[in-house]
């Protein structure tokens, strides 16, 4: 095996894009960040990109944000000896806290990365991939989808924060009101009004074929209405519309109504993954 760590996102790409396209929609969080990187005008210096081939060709695609959780992509049914080299790439002071793997490659890799630390690995989320080609219209509410505009800003930073806490809490660091600027700026994030806003969705992570909805928040007061349902089959729809493929969307398996509602609009599911959270190495 040969452990290779690129200095840019478009080599990453270069190396591992091609096999990882061929289930595109199954690997469509780590090609969506790479892409979003190789685009972006922001610097990515703190990214970890690494792959490891074999005499079959891609073994592990492996790809690390700073603060963010390790994203592994493989479709070989075990990784194990693969992510024992992008382990020790990482070296001691750029161990993640969390790592996301799917269900029957992660599990093991997980368990030996964890031998040298204080605890067990903890599973934090069992998370589901859902791919739709078309949307499947259930009865809807009143209402209609907008793009958020600046003058949106302070709500949807208000809603960014809250989804967050309720649904990211322990995996990454609050968003601050610039960068839901740049979001909304950029034209990621819609609202469902009736005719106040009443949800928000993003697009997000475009790649070659396909684009992401994620983000969906509906407050309290104003959710088992229909509102999450009406605002995803529409912006899901319009992604269709404006020439992706498909569209790509993660839901928590811990939370079943989500996962009844998007199914209802046509999300289908793909592949399971896990986040673990790793123990804290043991020091001599």
């Amino acid at each position: 095996m040969r452990l290779t760590t690129y200095a840019t996102a478009a080599e990453f790409l270069a190396a591992v894009g091609p096999t990882l396209a061929e289930h595109e929609a199954e690997h469509h969080l780590v090609l969506g960040v790479a892409e979003g990187a190789a685009t972006s005008r922001v610097p990515n210096d703190n990214l970890f990109l690494a792959s490891v081939h074999d005499a079959r060709g891609l073994a592990l695609a492996a790809l690390m944000g700073y603060g963010a959780p390790l994203l592994l992509a493989s479709d070989r049914a075990d990784v194990t000896s693969a992510s024992a080299l992008v382990w020790d790439a990482l070296g001691a002071e750029r161990r993640p806290r969390f790592v996301i793997g799917a269900v029957g490659q992660i599990e093991h890799a997980v368990e030996v990365w964890a031998q040298s630390g204080d605890r067990p690995a903890d599973i934090t989320m069992r998370q589901r991939a859902h791919k739709l080609t078309s949307v499947d219209h259930p009865a809807s509410p009143s209402g209609i989808l907008r793009l958020a505009t600046l003058a949106d800003v302070d709500l949807v930073a208000e809603w960014v924060a809250e989804f967050e806490a309720e649904a990211l809490a322990a995996v990454r660091p609050q968003s601050t009101r610039a960068s839901t600027e740049r979001r909304v700026a950029a034209g990621e994030i819609h609202l469902w009004c009736d005719p106040e806003p009443r949800t928000m969705a993003a697009a997000v992570r475009p790649t070659r074929r396909a684009i992401a909805v994620g983000g969906v928040y509906t407050p309290p007061q104003w959710r088992r209405r229909g509102y999450a349902t009406s605002c995803v089959a529409a912006l899901s729809e319009l992604l269709l519309g404006r020439g992706f493929e498909f569209c790509v969307l993660y839901t928590d398996l811990a939370n079943p109504t989500s996962n009844a509602i998007y199914a209802r609009i046509g999300y289908r599911p793909v592949r399971d993954f896990l986040m673990y959270e790793l123990p804290k190495p043991v020091r001599d």
